[in-house]
């Protein structure tokens, strides 16, 4: 046969008298948000080329990558390296 009792409790902390977020005691730059980049600017530059259709991690998807001349500056993919002639 189980007993219900009751026990007289207090409360073992102050309780606020107004609503705050705590923050512990780490410094306030920590909890600084930065402002949102309404300006959204795709991964992909100049060519605006974005990810085909049902390309995942899963299934072994891997994007082109971009490489940039050192003389003239042209962003040129990796399989164009050998195509590739400077305007100089």
């Amino acid at each position: 046969m189980h007993v219900i009792r009751t026990i007289q409790t207090f409360q073992g902390h102050p309780v606020p008298d107004r609503v705050h977020a705590p923050r512990g005691p780490f410094p306030a730059e920590l909890f600084r948000q930065e402002p949102i980049n309404y300006e959204y600017e795709q991964a992909f530059g100049e060519d605006g080329e974005n990810f085909p259709m049902g390309a995942t991690v899963q299934n072994n998807f891997e994007p082109p990558k971009w490489y940039r001349c050192y003389d003239c500056h042209e962003r040129v993919k990796e399989d164009e390296l050998d195509l590739h002639e400077c305007d100089l």
